[in-house]
């Protein structure tokens, strides 16, 4: 694992510009080229502001905004559900790069993690000009969110090690996770809230990480609550993240012998 971080570093401008053509190259046969990465986000974003504003009108959550809550919930959902889905098909994507001797193959997932970064980072730029409209001004929570970002890109990053390296043996596998996004998506508290659920399910439901992720983000943005007034939560959520990626890189170290031979 050590070994994995350096070559991170050592390849920093490699992963940057590989990044970056893996960002033009998904859009780049459409009319409007990279525009397209944004569309689907910012179109949700809006979609929910119309509903909610102007349709269903639920009650506020204590002085949040239901819409507000729901936004920047699901800012960082979206991430990992791109960013997860797209990694997970990576290494039969890049089939040419894991043929190559000298390439370094366990960089791919992490070049898959960038890319996706380049189209979230503007969502979340404009869920935060939407909160600042509404009237909620910026406060010093926000420093948090580099934080919670870099702890979403750690858990991701372990899932995907584990899922490319499958699904280079088992293609069924990229098809199984995106279906199941849908069910993570409403075991999530992005679009509900974990205070409504039964008292007996919430212990369960606080075992999900995204949990931790999502409900930080709302902290850091819209309550004001630094991320140390939760410590438990904190060394839970950090316990879980990097065993997931020990064990996925492990995985992923012990398969890659392997790839070009089934790619």
């Amino acid at each position: 694992m050590a070994s994995h971080l350096v070559d991170l570093y050592r390849q920093r401008r490699l992963i940057r510009q590989l990044a970056y053509g893996d960002f033009r190259a998904r859009h780049s046969a459409a009319l409007l080229g990279f525009v397209w990465a944004f569309v689907q986000p910012l179109l949700s974003i809006l979609m929910y502001l119309f509903i909610y504003q102007v349709g269903f009108r639920p009650m506020p959550l204590g002085k949040i905004p239901f819409v507000l809550w729901l936004i920047v919930g699901i800012v960082p959902w979206f991430y990992f559900a791109d960013a997860l889905v797209s990694s997970t098909s990576c290494l039969v994507e890049y089939s040419y790069l894991v043929k190559k001797v000298m390439f370094n193959v366990s960089l791919i997932p992490t070049i898959k993690l960038c890319s996706a970064a380049m189209t979230h980072l503007v969502v979340l730029a404009v869920a935060l000009i939407i909160v600042v409209a509404s009237g909620f001004p910026p406060q010093w929570t926000w420093l948090q969110i580099p934080y919670y970002l870099f702890a979403l890109a750690v858990l991701v990053s372990g899932l995907s090690f584990f899922t490319s390296a499958v699904t280079a043996f088992v293609r069924d596998v990229g098809q199984a996770v995106v279906v199941s996004m849908q069910f993570a998506f409403w075991l999530t508290p992005v679009a509900w809230s974990i205070d409504n659920a039964p008292a007996k399910f919430v212990p369960w439901l606080k075992l999900n990480p995204l949990n931790y992720l999502v409900e930080g983000m709302r902290d850091s943005v819209l309550r004001g609550v630094w991320l140390w007034q939760r410590p438990r939560y904190a060394l839970y959520f950090w316990v879980l993240a990097l065993g997931l990626h020990v064990v996925g890189y492990s995985v992923f170290k012990r398969l890659r012998p392997h790839f070009a031979d089934v790619l």
